[in-house]
């Protein structure tokens, strides 16, 4: 592991709970990106599902109320205590990072993989792709969501849409300061090409739009969310033999 990668799952153990909160609350995540992603998975019920960098455990929760069977990691170990304290024992947790082999999940072992606002910390997503692929039963879809490039332009610090870049942001919080956070931004082309050298085909491309009758949950936000795309969910799947 480089010191970047040591560095970066340093910040998320200090700001977890912080970070766990601020997910509850935020309508990005509890009206938006999360109910987004739910309605993307096919039926649950009975599904293996990878959930791939679980945070807190609010999105495992929603998946085992719908009767998944659930196996999720995060690179962050106090992420996964909270987790492991919301769901207890209804979900295997293990403190994992994307960018290692996942070697704990046989071949063709889930049924659905579900990578929600992770994907976006690395800088290279070949490799993991590849290897949630590998992982994937036959007929099974890869869920990948991702802050949308029209988004995330604003933040380029080339101006240069085509490029794959470490930007940085931060995320108004109810308590304390902001939170600062950075990942690498993309233009679709990059996430399309990525899914495509890992064996993937593109199943279907969401830009989901908020609710107008959430207009007062994201207050003086909401024509700008509900005009410009914050997030892009990706459906993967693997090719027909």
């Amino acid at each position: 592991m480089t010191s970047e990668e040591t560095a970066q799952r340093a910040q998320y153990d200090a700001i977890a709970r912080r970070y766990d909160r601020h997910s509850a609350v935020s309508p990005y995540n509890t009206l938006l990106e999360r109910p987004a992603m739910l309605a993307a998975c096919p039926p649950l019920a009975g599904r293996r599902v990878l959930e791939v960098g679980c945070a807190g455990g609010r999105l495992t929760e929603l998946l085992l109320a719908r009767g998944a069977s659930v196996v999720g990691f995060d690179a962050s170990a106090a992420m996964v205590d909270l987790a492991r304290q919301r769901v207890g024992g209804a979900a295997r947790l293990v403190v994992h990072d994307l960018r290692e082999p996942l070697d704990f999940a046989r071949d063709a072992s889930f049924d659905v993989v579900v990578v929600s606002l992770c994907l976006h910390y690395l800088r290279d997503w070949v490799p993991a792709l590849t290897e949630l692929r590998r992982v994937l039963a036959p007929g099974g879809v890869v869920l990948v969501s991702t802050g949308h490039p029209m988004a995330e332009q604003r933040l380029s610090p080339s101006g240069d849409y085509h490029a794959v870049e470490e930007v940085h942001d931060e995320w108004p919080t109810e308590e304390g300061p902001p939170l600062a956070v950075h990942f690498f931004r993309r233009p679709l082309s990059a996430s399309l090409d990525s899914a495509r050298q890992a064996g993937l085909v593109l199943l279907d491309l969401i830009e989901p739009r908020p609710d107008p009758a959430h207009r007062e949950a994201y207050g003086a936000a909401f024509d700008a969310v509900y005009r410009t795309p914050v997030f892009l969910l990706l459906v993967l799947g693997r090719p027909l033999d």
